[in-house]
């Protein structure tokens, strides 16, 4: 007969693992051996330490997978399922350590296996991070039964950075204008907003009609977005050019206070979607028949994001101030929303109002077969920066 296996040993592979409740704790790991009589003797010690951690109150080893699974089930930011991925990825490499044995030195095979796939520095920085707000959580948080921290101290886990970061592609009028052609309706419109906005892509989607603030002096209205929805936690403005409000009556018509909603109403995912991949091809293909020369590798890998930087570039063309371009990309930790007077936020108007001159504005061209929905409070838009 076959040596006798112990109560809570199961073979995975040619590896045997430990799944075994010990005092109303489930404790799950690998033995790391392929020996029966090995495995056993580490079920023996492991639950000799378990019996000491009962009677004497010594720490309890806590594994990294033990303290993501509580991580994951304990927080509720908007970040929750990109983190949960995170912590997927680098579970191979560390998932069965104790937290002490969490390093950047157990770290490094993950590290060199993500850069040896090419992967960007930034992307695994994102990665590291969230390693960190686990391990933080251990040490600062959680306690055993006894009162002792899951993790005595936070290792430094250093920040990455391999000089791969992609450049910005701030896009030509020429560009802009194969580019549009290119894009369905409703990515054109998008387009447009964030050419002349500087909004990023998740601000945009989240633009919500409640957040429109009339400015009586001006005229006109602004969007105030709130601080839950903008990348640096800071509430901002956004003032309206007249490309912006010469497409409003080109929106379709909404059942939800979105103003990108999809065609169920509801708020849209991306906007780097297979039509923008297609048409930023497309367009590239047509700048080589046209100029006779290859599309440059930014403008056919055109990132949604660089529509932020060309708004950007073109402000600094027109010559608006470098204040004034931080207030337009938000980049100012203050509640704008409530400090800005009219007259700053004619200033801003002023300066949005220079990309609708000298031909940087793209024509839109609408499709006429949509519905549109007409807003009443256009009109008071028209006294600003021309006719709507």
């Amino acid at each position: 007969m076959g040596q006798k296996r112990m109560a809570g040993l199961i073979k995975r592979g040619e590896v045997w693992h430990v799944d075994k409740q010990v005092s109303g704790r489930r404790i799950q790991c690998s033995t790391e051996t392929t020996d029966l009589s090995r495995a056993q003797e580490f079920l023996v010690h492991l639950l000799e330490k378990e019996r000491r951690v009962r009677v004497y109150g010594d720490e309890v080893a806590h594994s990294f997978v033990e303290a993501c699974a509580r991580y994951v089930e304990e927080i509720t930011k908007k970040s929750r399922d990109r983190d949960a991925q995170d912590l997927k990825g680098v579970m191979p490499f560390i998932g069965h350590l104790a937290l002490k044995q969490v390093h950047f030195g157990t770290l490094q095979r993950f590290i060199d296996k993500r850069k040896a796939d090419g992967v960007k520095s930034a992307t695994v920085n994102r990665c590291l991070s969230v390693v960190r707000l686990v391990l933080k959580r251990a040490a600062s948080i959680w306690r055993d039964d006894h009162g002792n921290p899951w993790l005595a101290s936070v290792p430094e886990i250093p920040k990455l950075d391999w000089n791969d970061a992609r450049r910005a592609y701030p896009i030509s009028e020429m560009e802009q204008s194969v580019l549009m052609r290119h894009l369905n309706e409703d990515h054109k419109l998008m387009a447009l907003w964030l050419l002349h906005t500087g909004l990023r892509s998740q601000e945009l989607l989240n633009l919500n009609w409640a957040w429109r603030r009339d400015i009586p002096e001006l005229g006109c209205f602004v969007f105030d977005i709130p601080a839950e929805f903008t990348k640096n936690k800071s509430a901002r403005v956004m003032v309206l050019n007249r490309a912006v409000r010469d497409s409003f009556q080109r929106l379709p018509t909404q059942r939800t206070g979105y103003v990108f909603a999809n065609a169920r109403g509801a708020k849209r995912d991306r906007i780097l979607t297979s039509n923008w991949k297609t048409a930023r091809q497309r367009a590239a293909d047509e700048i080589e028949v046209l100029t006779g020369a290859p599309a440059s590798w930014g403008f056919r890998h055109l990132r949604v994001h660089d529509l932020r930087h060309t708004f950007a570039t073109r402000l600094r063309r027109q010559g608006v101030c470098l204040e004034v371009r931080k207030d337009l990309l938000a980049h100012v930790h203050t509640d704008v929303t409530t400090l800005y007077s009219a007259g700053e936020l004619a200033e801003l108007l002023d300066a949005v109002e220079r990309l609708t001159d000298g031909g940087s504005l793209t024509p839109f061209e609408p499709d006429r077969r949509r519905k549109v929905l007409q807003f009443p409070y256009i009109r008071s838009a028209r006294k600003v920066g021309g006719a709507t």
